[in-house]
């Protein structure tokens, strides 16, 4: 198994045991670095997920439910305890579903992304706009305008259960990872920070353009998106509404 098939492996499965990927992670020491920030990440997103239920919530609802006491205390008494069980009850189901949606969202599944692909920072060497053009291809897509300067890495990705383009721009020597998932398009631009990194999703043709960095600033976002609209909808296009083209 080589490095490429790893990461890929670890991006769809983290926890996988199969023996060829135990063995490389073994002997690879760029890959075990990589598995090791995949499992912190895991660990941390399961830890999001847990919302812990207060200790003995549900023996004192049923006690206050099932014995001759709750018979004794007043009719208001009755009433504030069910709306006070009622608001814990809806506030952890609450909690668990606006979680669970959040993992889901884009800017955590971009993230969690990053970690087998961390190594594509470190690329300097500009590709050819027919290298680029072939990553496009490669979902179906087509370029409409130039490739950015300074696109330094591209690759066919999945992105949680998205296909995606994964792309690097360097911009003033920086790099700023671009996804771009011509499927799933989000509402409005908007920016996040999550586990040292910071974001700006943002609708973009059929769907969605992803921008991060773990340089701690968005400085370089609004060019590279300028240069990716151009080169995903054409230089004329309109930002919300024109499609790219198959």
């Amino acid at each position: 198994m080589d490095c490429l098939e790893f990461r890929r492996i670890l991006t769809a499965t983290p926890h996988s045991d199969d023996p060829a990927f135990v063995t490389h992670r073994r002997e690879c020491a760029a890959c075990a670095a990589a598995w090791e920030r995949a499992q912190a990440f895991e660990n941390e997103l399961m830890q999001a997920l847990t919302v812990p239920v207060p200790e003995g919530l549900v023996d004192r609802i049923l006690l206050a439910q099932t014995t001759g006491r709750r018979q004794r205390i007043s009719r208001g008494r009755r009433i504030a305890l069910s709306l006070a069980a009622s608001v814990l009850v809806a506030l952890g189901i609450g909690g668990v579903v606006w979680q669970q949606l959040d993992a889901h969202s884009l800017p955590a599944l971009a993230v969690a992304h990053m970690p087998p692909e961390i190594d594509a920072l470190n690329l300097t060497k500009p590709l050819t706009a027919q290298a680029v053009a072939a990553g496009f291809a490669g979902r179906n897509l087509a370029l409409r305008g130039p490739v950015p300067a300074g696109t330094t890495y591209v690759h066919d990705c999945e992105v949680g259960t998205y296909a995606a383009v994964h792309l690097v721009t360097r911009r003033d020597g920086e790099p700023v990872v671009v996804l771009y998932m011509p499927d799933k398009r989000v509402a409005k631009t908007s920016d996040f920070d999550r586990h040292g990194w910071v974001g700006r999703e943002m609708p973009m043709g059929t769907g969605s353009l992803v921008l991060l960095t773990d340089r701690g600033t968005r400085a370089p976002f609004d060019a590279v998106a300028a240069d990716w609209r151009k080169a995903i909808q054409g230089p004329g296009a309109d930002a919300e509404h024109a499609p790219l083209a198959p």
